[in-house]
């Protein structure tokens, strides 16, 4: 009884922290991701579980031989599900975070505190740096948006 417990626990986690969904986004997309991401190549590794992998530490916080940050700057765009500079996919966190937060810093500089989402809406077509740490080549978990802080290393707030 513990065991299916745990079970729906964790399943139950990943449906409302929007794994499953983005899982299931990357698998029903696969046929027409060229079409799709015209603009950027397809992310690379070693597929859905490989993506899954990097979804959930970057939820949790995790980063892989620990939180070493690297700078990547470049004209930001966005396909319609993941925000990228050149081919790296950015992270800023599970979907229900970033379309129900309030951020704490007016990236876009448009002069008003929006929902993170918007904030990095704002941003689409402009040159940004980011700071993170890079779960893959072509995955990176932002900690840092044009020299403010998005997230402290360590355990980010949607998972306390």
């Amino acid at each position: 009884m513990k065991g299916k417990l745990l079970i729906v626990a964790i399943a139950a986690f990943l449906l409302f922290s929007g794994v499953v969904a983005a899982v299931g986004e990357q698998a029903g997309n696969s046929q027409c991701q060229v079409e799709k991401n015209q603009y950027q190549s397809a992310p690379t590794g070693d597929g859905m579980m490989q993506r899954l992998m990097y979804q959930i530490r970057d939820m949790l916080g995790i980063c892989k031989g620990g939180a070493n940050l690297s700078e990547l700057t470049g004209v930001m765009t966005y396909d319609g599900t993941n925000f990228y500079i050149e081919s790296v996919e950015l992270h800023f966190g599970p979907i229900w975070y970033i379309t129900t937060a309030t951020s704490a810093v007016d990236y876009d500089e448009d002069g008003e505190l929006e929902l993170v989402i918007d904030e990095l809406f704002g941003l689409v077509n402009t040159t940004v740096t980011v700071e993170g740490h890079y779960q893959a080549d072509d995955w990176m978990s932002v900690f840092t948006i044009n020299g403010e802080v998005y997230r402290e290393p360590g355990q980010p707030i949607w998972a306390a």
